[in-house]
């Protein structure tokens, strides 16, 4: 079976973004991402059958409870890629929320979800 490779760069983005002391972040940081992404993402067969790659730009709210809230596309690629990405964003653990003044804050993020096929 083809092994997955994805990865996705975060980047805060919005006016909270800016004003906030401290980014939200994944538990675990950037590593751990990249690490739930590949374990968790279920390459649609149709994408993989046409040979489809590139990148889905996801862009949630990580509420004051670390909760993922508002997801949306911000970049279309494919209809069964972009509901992948959102499935694996809907189902990620609690953020670690943005602060600012020593109190959470809502933030803005961007995920952009590399989806590439292994060459053999």
């Amino acid at each position: 079976m083809k092994r997955l490779f994805l990865s996705l760069i975060l980047s805060a983005v919005g006016f909270l973004s800016m004003m906030a002391d401290s980014p939200a972040s994944f538990p675990g940081g950037e590593e751990a991402m990249l690490q739930y992404f590949a374990e968790n993402t279920k390459y649609p067969e149709a994408a993989r059958e046409f040979g489809i790659e590139g990148v889905v730009n996801v862009e949630c709210r990580i509420l004051t409870d670390g909760k993922i809230g508002n997801i949306k596309i911000t970049r279309m690629l494919d209809p069964d890629l972009e509901q992948e990405a959102i499935r694996l964003i809907k189902s990620m653990p609690a953020w670690t929320p943005a602060e600012k003044g020593g109190r959470p804050v809502e933030q803005t993020v961007t995920i952009p979800v590399k989806f590439t096929l292994p060459t053999e």
